[in-house]
């Protein structure tokens, strides 16, 4: 079923780079700028999830050492996916394209997820916040992003997201509160109660 979505994909992004683009620029149309730059982010999209969804699929196929593969692969989509929100803004919607290829929206998340340890850069955090600001990303789903990282790396939750299950002790510690407040009030999500924290 991968291997069919990656083949769909794939084709995806030929028809949609061989499409012709409508030069009619009256009312009832859209200039072709916005028709370029929809067409612009599908692919980009595309290139993204089939480059990040096939090594994971077919690693073995590439090389030997397929986690030092797998780890350069995940730096260069991290990398693409953050030109892409620097761009275009985080991606919600791909509009004439949500019917037949909205599974591309799934390229984002998947990418950010793969590479927590650079969600933290203050670059990279920015822009996210930026995004939230600006109603593209939701706190929610920011906060998942970045909770993933102390999750893994640190062994803790501050975000209190659905990634602290991975956790022996699932809840924020007491001597975390303060820099749990800060972190969720910063990107517009209420504080914790009380009573999630413990000693």
């Amino acid at each position: 079923m991968r291997r069919i979505k990656f083949a769909f994909t794939i084709i995806a992004c030929l028809l949609t780079a061989c499409a012709p683009i409508s030069t009619n620029l009256d009312h009832q149309s859209k200039p072709v700028s916005e028709v370029t730059r929809l067409d612009s982010i599908a692919i980009t999209l595309a290139e993204i999830r089939a480059l990040d969804q096939g090594i994971r699929d077919n690693s073995s196929l590439y090389r030997t050492n397929t986690r030092a593969f797998k780890l350069h692969t995940d730096s260069l989509c991290f990398s693409k996916a953050i030109w892409v929100i620097e761009h275009y803004g985080y991606i919600n919607d791909l509009g004439k394209y949500n019917d037949s290829f909205g599974y591309l929206l799934e390229a984002l998340p998947a990418v950010l997820l793969h590479n927590p340890q650079r969600l933290i850069e203050p670059h990279t955090y920015d822009l996210l916040k930026r995004e939230v600001e600006a109603g593209r990303l939701s706190a929610e789903f920011a906060a998942t992003l970045l909770d993933k990282y102390y999750v893994m790396k640190e062994k803790r939750t501050l975000y209190f997201s659905e990634f602290r299950k991975w956790l022996q002790q699932p809840y924020p510690q007491k001597r975390d509160q303060a820099l749990s407040d800060s972190l969720r009030q910063d990107i517009g999500l209420p504080v914790l109660p009380d009573s999630l924290f413990v000693y």
